[in-house]
């Protein structure tokens, strides 16, 4: 049976040799990790030739280019993770007895939540705040959840549905989608009500009233094309799509320049001029999403984030 102090190379606990290790796994290169390591390579290899000899096992398979680990490595670089990991959790544990007076937080966003929720947000939290230092990533939700599950982001602010189990959601916002189309769309009934916000006047459509047009679509890994996926799913509608774009307002231009209909948050809809496009509510019940504050479970929740929670909820709950 490998002894602890064997696995730590003779050591009680030798934490460079995990930053050595998982620095070659990921650049797949000595040369490239000594650089990064700021050391030279034969003394890198000789480093790493003396880890295994402890071990009694080949982390690398230096017979490839670029090299690859070898299943040892796979279990070597798992565990050292699994260990950083719970280091890292430890100190940001101490860092919230300072009271907030440092720290670092990590947000996970959906581009539509960095243009129009976090300037409403920022702005509080950095004023309450102030020695806490924000690092922001912009995904696709599908994609915020994987750096989720990864802990390569604290909390995310994006939308439901979520797919994976091992994540926990708390809802701050429900809007309505709106289908955004040209001044020139002229539907067989138009009753204009005006949007919960009072901010965005609407009608109620049919779906079938959108048969001959075109759509501007987002990709599928994005929320509020896979909300539209599934409407036309449901109806049996194939829509006829002419162009896919990654921005809710990329969309919403090429709709007031006429080119098709579009779906759109209503948090959204102040960006296209109402002289040259209209929006209607569709579906039973019309079309909606839920935005939601996100984080991995089973995780500590550090002080920085549960902060960041509260003054979103607070804020949310005004609009």
């Amino acid at each position: 049976m490998l002894k602890l102090n064997n696995f730590f190379g003779g050591k009680f606990m030798d934490f460079k040799q995990f930053e050595y290790v998982l620095t070659i796994a990921k650049e797949r290169s000595f040369s490239k990790a000594a650089k990064k390591l700021y050391i030279s390579q034969p003394s890198l290899s000789q480093y790493i030739n003396r880890l295994e000899s402890n071990l009694k096992v080949n982390l690398f398979d230096r017979t490839t280019n670029p090299l690859k680990l070898t299943y040892e490595g796979e279990i070597y670089v798992e565990t050292a993770s699994t260990i950083l990991k719970l280091l890292e959790n430890m100190t940001q544990r101490y860092e919230d007895i300072n009271e907030l007076a440092t720290g670092k937080l990590n947000i996970g966003l959906t581009p539509s939540k960095a243009n129009h929720l976090l300037p409403k947000i920022l702005p509080v939290f950095k004023k309450k705040y102030p020695g806490i230092k924000l690092t922001l990533t912009e995904a696709p939700s599908d994609e915020l959840e994987d750096l989720l599950t990864k802990d390569m982001v604290d909390i995310c602010l994006m939308n439901l549905p979520i797919k994976k189990h091992n994540i926990i959601s708390e809802k701050i916002l429900s809007e309505k989608i709106f289908v955004a189309a040209p001044k020139s769309f002229k539907p067989g009934n138009e009753k204009i009500q005006k949007s919960e916000t009072g901010e965005v006047a609407y009608s109620e459509i049919n779906l079938n009233e959108l048969r001959n047009e075109e759509f501007i679509l987002l990709h599928p890994e994005q929320r509020v094309r896979q909300i539209s996926d599934i409407l036309f799913a449901t109806t049996g509608f194939k829509p006829s799509v002419l162009i896919e774009t990654s921005s809710i307002e990329t969309s919403l231009r090429l709709t007031e320049a006429g080119m098709g209909v579009s779906f759109v948050p209503e948090s959204s809809a102040h960006l296209a001029s109402s002289k040259n496009i209209k929006f209607y509510s569709i579906g039973n019940p019309p079309l909606s999403w839920t935005t939601v504050l996100a984080y991995r479970e089973n995780t500590h929740i550090t002080k920085a984030a549960k902060a960041f929670m509260e003054v979103t909820k607070n804020l949310m709950g005004k609009m």
